[in-house]
């Protein structure tokens, strides 16, 4: 399409970074920047997998720092938390198995290049700083390679554990207190911290750290905050305002993905609103599956449609683009076509295991489903224990042992599963019919 790049408007392979394309999530939005405001907050990010915290953590980054405040007059937040005031430099590391430990992370947190490092860019300034660290800890330039040598050589040298505690911490009080302007705070990210093993350590510096202009931004999955770290008593008072649970995605905060998509290309781009309703039910409110649902029929539009603008986008586009899902999610369509084999029963189950919006479902309410006229599933309590024996992949659990009640392993293959068009069996009014 003319002058609009159709690869752009969607983003299922990364998260968003401009806020033009950043949907909902208003009420946590606020909450965000109410711990940037009140001194001594912190924030703690949890939720399950794919529901964006990393796209909102990217949003929490630009809030703070001052690089966009269009969130905040997108939703009219600018007499309650004045843009003027967020001034923050930003310290940001995303963990990964190789740092399951609070000293790695730290670690990084000093050295990498989003670090901070990047805000000491001199071996004259490191020379300054290592003046006015306390401790007597010696050494921070070659743990920091800064005058040219070989760095590989040099980061081989590490401090033991509590050294890089203790290093961090000065670390940080000294460039806080002298270092940044008066206006200046300083936001302390971590990503995906679930990775982290013993974050009671973590808990620790927050409480020590969490002063006037140094903040903690911590985000991984987990069901709740306690979770996701140890020893969370004793920071409530630094995370009071910012618990904030990322969920998925409501069905008007989905249509504000499409309505953004039309604002952003001038009304060229449309679509149906059943097309809204529809993704919504597919996706479970998972922004990687609305994001990649949107591409998959708006590439499907623009390849079966004469070249016009507006281009509608209507549950047809979708349904024929999501014949494609296969090739983005190789791995989660075979284990798809595992788990069914050529058994009907067994897809008729497990489409509609995944298409309730509870996190758990009751044998009681499957077992009467089957039984409903028309569709009947013979013997769908032997199924069901087929389907919990299944170890390539383990995706069905009970919640606890004994009980009535099951759950998916992993609910982004749940969503798989919702989405996807059906294998062997077929659809009418809405309902999965056997043949």
């Amino acid at each position: 399409m003319k002058n609009i790049d159709t690869h752009s408007l969607f983003f299922p392979s990364q998260h968003i970074t401009d806020p033009k394309w950043f949907a909902g999530r208003k009420n946590d939005i606020e909450n965000a920047l109410q711990s940037l405001c009140i001194p001594g907050a912190s924030m703690i990010i949890f939720g399950e997998r794919g529901v964006g915290k990393t796209s909102f953590l990217e949003m929490v980054k630009m809030l703070a720092s001052g690089e966009s405040n269009h969130l905040i007059y997108k939703y009219n937040f600018q007499k309650r938390f004045s843009p003027s005031k967020l001034k923050y430099k930003i310290i940001s590391f995303t963990c990964n198995d190789g740092s399951k430990t609070t000293a790695k992370v730290l670690q990084n947190l000093i050295t990498n290049p989003d670090g901070l490092k990047k805000f000491i860019s001199s071996k004259k300034e490191y020379e300054e700083i290592e003046k006015r660290v306390k401790g007597g800890l010696g050494g921070i330039l070659s743990f920091l390679s800064v005058d040219g040598e070989s760095s590989i050589r040099r980061r081989q040298r590490e401090f033991q554990e509590e050294d890089i505690f203790e290093l961090f911490t000065n670390l940080i009080k000294t460039i806080s207190g002298q270092f940044l302007s008066k206006d200046e705070g300083l936001l302390i990210v971590v990503d995906e911290f679930d990775l982290v093993e013993d974050s009671r350590k973590m808990a620790s510096l927050i409480k020590t750290l969490s002063k006037d202009k140094v903040k903690f931004a911590l985000s991984g999955i987990a069901d709740s905050y306690q979770n996701l770290i140890e020893g969370h008593a004793s920071i409530n008072r630094q995370i009071m305002y910012g618990r904030i649970n990322i969920k998925s995605m409501s069905e008007q905060e989905i249509k504000e993905v499409f309505d953004l998509i039309e604002k952003n290309t001038e009304g060229k781009i449309r679509f149906d609103p059943a097309f809204y309703k529809e993704v919504n039910q597919r996706s479970n409110g998972f922004p990687y599956f609305v994001q990649l649902l949107g591409q998959l029929a708006l590439d499907n539009a623009l390849q079966i449609e004469a070249p016009s603008t507006p281009y509608i986008i209507n549950n047809k586009h979708l349904k024929n683009g999501i014949k494609k899902l296969s090739f983005y999610e190789v791995q989660m369509e075979d284990d798809y076509k595992s788990i069914i084999g050529d058994n009907p029963e067994k897809e008729f189950i497990i489409r509609y295991l995944a298409k309730q919006i509870s996190k758990k479902i009751k044998d009681e309410d499957i077992f009467n489903y089957c039984y409903k006229a028309g569709m009947q599933v013979p013997q769908p309590k032997n199924i069901m224990k087929s389907l919990l024996a299944h170890r390539e992949p383990h995706f069905l659990i009970r919640e606890k042992e004994k009980s009535d009640y099951v759950m998916f392993v992993n609910s982004l293959f749940k969503t798989y599963i919702n989405a996807r068009n059906v294998e062997l069996i077929k659809m009418q009014d809405g309902k999965f019919i056997l043949p």
